[in-house]
């Protein structure tokens, strides 16, 4: 089920569609209370100062720049 944000008759941006999505999956993951990387197995357990906000995540980052991406 995809959800479009839409001012007037334009059709909406894909900037909004991103946040969007990104929030959502944010809001999963809190009532999961794991981040992407457990879920996908690449780590056991890990805290999360973030709020499993993964966008912003150094933790994240330095597993994506490193090759580790959930699956």
């Amino acid at each position: 089920m995809e959800r479009h944000i839409q001012r007037s008759n334009r059709q909406p941006s894909v900037y909004l569609m991103a946040n969007e999505h990104a929030f959502l999956a944010t809001q999963l993951l809190k009532k999961q209370g794991k981040c992407l990387h457990m879920l996908s197995g690449n780590i056991s357990y890990g805290l999360c100062s973030r709020g499993y906000n993964c966008i912003k995540c150094p933790f994240d980052q330095m597993m994506e720049d490193a090759g580790y991406l959930p699956n």
